[in-house]
């Protein structure tokens, strides 16, 4: 008799009125196999003004599988995954989720797969798809970066995108105050002698900053992240290597884009430059700034 596989999803949330109820009801539209078990989904509201925690509370009188932790005060991402970490240890798999991604039909079960077929595989990322028009500025940088990352990963150097992924819980217990919780996460699993894998037929949909000002702040993040873990544990990203990019990114770009693609390496360079002086003087951004132009998938007509 085959084993059954319980796996968890962990979302954390904050002012997600725009799109955690169609996330909601995507994932538990989801198929999966047989074997597997989808025993909670953990939705945990940090310090929301809006309707987030209202629409939250629908779905759990409507299925017993959705499961509502609210935090009165926002205290940031890292403080949300560790609530829901704490409440997933007695899963075989747990899923993570940003709120405000939306995955394809069948993207659930595909993310599991490895982790159930490969003892040693400790997490699974997944292929994030932006939907802005490539055809704006913005538009065609978010392309770019995710474009990038999965190019890279298909190379092997697996990133663990943060986005949408999945993970062995017992090999992640808590987290210490980080930046880049997905950085980190991939890093200890590495540690622990786990892999990351790419699961190359697991699309998310989401929507990258679409002004200069969410841009550059999300940028600006990323890469304190960077420094702040390379300072902790000495683990530099294969995507923040300058040769591989630069590889990549001519496979990536179409010439008729070498105008935004100047623009974009520009904007990049003034974000790590921001970045390194902010990081020495220790101004360090655990409670993420509200992106409002990344919030609404709806405003995309996806």
């Amino acid at each position: 008799m085959t084993k059954e596989i319980t796996i968890g999803i962990g979302i954390p949330a904050h002012n997600e009125e725009a799109n955690i109820g169609r996330l909601l009801q995507n994932l538990l539209n989801q198929p999966l196999e047989d074997s597997v078990l989808l025993e909670e989904i953990i939705v945990v509201t940090s310090g929301c003004t809006d309707r987030t925690e209202e629409i939250v509370e629908e779905f759990v009188t409507k299925d017993k599988r959705v499961k509502h932790i609210a935090e009165e005060e926002r205290r940031g991402k890292i403080s949300a995954l560790n609530i829901i970490l704490r409440n997933a240890q007695d899963k075989d798999i747990l899923v993570m989720l940003s709120a405000d991604n939306l995955p394809e039909k069948g993207s659930l079960n595909n993310i599991i797969k490895p982790l159930i077929e490969e003892e040693k595989i400790g997490a699974v990322s997944s292929h994030p798809v932006p939907v802005n028009d490539r055809n704006t500025l913005f538009g065609f940088v978010s392309h770019l970066i995710w474009d990038l990352h999965y190019a890279l990963s298909l190379n092997g150097a697996v990133k663990l995108t943060g986005e949408f992924y999945a993970m062995r819980p017992e090999l992640v217990k808590e987290l210490p105050l980080v930046v880049n919780d997905d950085l980190y996460i991939e890093h200890i699993i590495k540690k622990q002698g786990y892999g990351i894998k790419q699961a190359y037929d697991t699309i998310s949909y989401m929507k990258g900053p679409e002004t200069l000002k969410d841009f550059t702040t999300q940028r600006i993040r990323v890469h304190i992240g960077h420094y702040q873990i390379a300072r902790m544990t000495g683990y530099v990203p294969q995507t923040v290597r300058t040769s591989e990019i630069l590889k990549k990114m001519l496979r990536v770009v179409d010439l008729k884009e070498m105008h935004f693609l100047i623009v974009a390496i520009f904007l990049e360079l003034y974000a790590k430059v921001i970045a390194f002086f902010l990081f020495r003087r220790k101004r360090i951004p655990y409670k993420w700034d509200y992106a409002e132009s990344t919030k609404n998938l709806k405003a995309n007509n996806f």
